[in-house]
């Protein structure tokens, strides 16, 4: 997986999963030369408002896999 694999990856999840009020921090954080993928994660299973499909955890433990 490629960083901008990784940016398209992390907004596609946060814009399904993440509250509209709580989006922009993840926004700032994804737009940084050096992603926080961990602590981006940490954050989204903090705020998420609902549970995670199973394509989309397989895809949560890719990102894991290659940047944390």
């Amino acid at each position: 997986m490629a960083e901008k694999d990784l940016r398209y990856n992390l907004i596609y999840l946060i814009n399904k999963y993440v509250p509209e009020n709580e989006i922009k921090p993840f926004y700032e954080l994804i737009s940084r030369d050096d992603i926080p993928v961990k602590g981006i994660l940490a954050d989204f299973n903090k705020v998420k408002a609902r549970t995670v499909e199973k394509i989309d955890g397989d895809l949560i433990s890719d990102i894991y896999f290659h940047f944390c």
